[in-house]
């Protein structure tokens, strides 16, 4: 969800409006997702339908085998906005969240999805899975900037007047009680308000690779010492055509891969060294998961609606398939 007048990209809500509400319980679609398949790719793509609000829809996540072939279509009752933030626990679980109307939920193997629940009254972005079982649970906004462009409005802290959040990380054990509570650096991105909207653990089990979207900061936190590391790279402005910005980070073995709105770049994840870069066609290019035998990514374009199989060894586009404008918010392979 990018919004490129301001670049604000992939927000948050007011409660649902009650077109939105009304839209969900006078629909009669039926979810015909399958139990999930090695190599199947789910992607978060909400039916946008309300007039009044240009992020409100019916909750929708769409199910793809390994060659973008769509196989089912999940219908998330509960939620009002764009659902995305997919990753896959350990066990197999997926999770996902509508954070414009803070919520998260998971789904099981067999296509199951949680009823949607408010946790910590916090807009949450992603879940990062830790090896003692523990989740990192990250907070999307903070601050107290609303949107410029866009007819969706933020929600506010009920404790904290005015802002639409703190930027915090939230720690939970196996039972989702709150175990610890981080306060990393955030960039703001270009609308201000966006905090750690991506993330993902780096191979020692310990780091957290993070961006605030739109913004030019790969930034790091270190889990165990609670402690700000320096950041992974640095985007340098640009001279004409879209700025240079972060959107979704993601993890292939020791290479850190980013999809940088017209191109999909590869860096170590030590290093921030440059490794390869693919150039992708037209802009908006903001969502992307590796596959788990680490040679394609599955990438995701918020204004077309496009969504590509690209390989990691030449950058050439393998299998594609198309959706909606301005609708895909999160992307996952399930590799369990």
């Amino acid at each position: 969800m990018i919004d490129l007048s301001r670049r604000t990209v992939l927000g948050g809500v007011v409660a649902a409006s009650a077109l939105a509400t009304a839209a969900h319980a006078n629909d009669t679609r039926i979810s015909t997702i399958k139990p999930f398949a090695k190599g199947d790719v789910f992607v978060g793509a909400t039916l946008l339908n309300n007039p009044k609000d240009d992020h409100a829809g019916l909750g929708r996540i769409i199910q793809y085998d390994a060659d973008l072939k769509e196989k089912g279509v999940l219908w998330v009752a509960g939620t009002s906005h764009l659902v995305g933030g997919l990753s896959f626990a350990p066990d197999g679980t997926m999770w996902a969240f509508d954070n414009l109307a803070w919520l998260m939920f998971t789904v099981d193997r067999a296509g199951k999805a949680s009823t949607p629940q408010n946790k910590f009254n916090r807009a949450l972005g992603r879940a990062v899975f830790l090896k003692n079982g523990h989740v990192i649970l990250t907070e999307y906004f903070k601050g107290h900037q609303q949107p410029a462009t866009l007819t969706t409005r933020y929600k506010t802290l009920p404790d904290h007047p005015g802002q639409v959040g703190l930027g915090q990380l939230y720690e939970i054990d196996a039972a989702q009680k709150l175990v610890r509570t981080y306060a990393p650096e955030v960039h703001g991105g270009m609308s201000g308000s966006m905090a750690i909207t991506h993330a993902v653990l780096g191979s020692d089990g310990k780091t957290l690779i993070y961006t605030s979207e739109t913004g030019p900061r790969l930034m790091r936190f270190d889990l165990e010492k609670a402690q700000q590391l320096p950041d992974l790279k640095v985007l340098p402005p640009t001279q004409g055509g879209p700025p240079a910005m972060f959107l979704d980070v993601a993890r292939s073995g020791n290479k850190v891969v980013l999809p940088l709105g017209n191109k999909l770049a590869l860096i170590d994840e030590v290093t921030g060294a440059d490794i390869a870069s693919f150039p992708l066609p037209g802009f908006g290019w903001a969502v992307v998961t590796p596959s788990a035998d680490g040679a394609f990514a599955y990438v995701g374009n918020w204004f077309t609606g496009d969504v590509a199989k690209i390989s990691l060894a030449g950058g050439a586009i393998t299998a594609q398939t198309k959706i909606a404008p301005k609708c895909i918010s999160g992307i996952a392979q399930f590799s369990a």
